[in-house]
């Protein structure tokens, strides 16, 4: 069964972008051509091993997409998913991708109180951090709402496109005014360092690393309040 939360108007330019008419296009666009040719860090070669990499046997799944990576990670059957997103459309497009009828969906706005009561080895969150409206304070509230919900020795991990320190080239720095301008991005300011700093205040063991425009990072062994 789907759970629900009241959805607030943050984020909504983000989350509206992914219709029943978009959808189709966003493997196409976004993780083939941009991910290619602006953000230069390829899904197939450098995310889709990253997503595999700490998945547990109960996994949270926040920002699906079109659930390519679900679709392609080679999950095992008896791994429990759960699929967490603002727009219903992304959640029922990635669960019926991913095949699976028993497939949890939770429909939230992320930057609220989360409405989960379970308790996931895994979770990731791949190119939603730089769509959260900022600044990136706000945004990183979601890590520290996720920690009542990380197994003892369970990992938070993803990607999201940083617009702080990193040289884009001309394609990139047009789609990431275009992008801000419509609010569809939020992430001017968001930096390796201070996403890097952030995390460490909620976890004891952070990895970070830039591949391309992408930061990927991983979080565990969360502190205790």
């Amino acid at each position: 069964m789907a759970q629900q939360t009241q959805i607030t108007a943050h984020g909504a330019a983000g989350a509206a972008l992914y219709s029943p008419f978009t959808l189709p296009l966003y493997d196409t666009w976004v993780l083939g051509l941009s991910n290619s040719f602006a953000w230069y860090c390829s899904t197939k070669d450098v995310q889709l091993p990253f997503f595999r990499k700490f998945m547990g046997h109960r996994h949270l799944d926040i920002g699906p997409g079109t659930g390519y990576y679900l679709a392609n990670a080679g999950i095992p059957e008896k791994t429990q998913m759960t699929l967490m997103d603002l727009n219903p459309h992304s959640l029922n497009y990635a669960k019926q991708r991913l095949g699976r009828p028993d497939t949890q969906t939770v429909q939230a706005d992320v930057t609220q109180p989360l409405p989960l009561t379970g308790v996931y080895d895994s979770i990731s969150t791949f190119f939603l951090i730089h769509c959260l409206p900022g600044p990136l304070e706000r945004k990183m509230v979601l890590f520290t709402n996720l920690k009542p919900h990380l197994a003892e020795n369970g990992t938070v991990y993803g990607t999201t496109i940083l617009g702080k320190d990193v040289q884009h080239n001309l394609f990139g720095r047009i789609l990431m005014n275009i992008y801000n301008r419509r609010g569809i991005f939020s992430n001017w300011d968001d930096g390796e360092k201070e996403f890097r700093e952030a995390l460490c205040k909620d976890y004891s063991k952070v990895e970070t690393s830039v591949v391309g425009r992408v930061l990927m990072f991983s979080a565990s062994q969360p502190k205790l309040p």
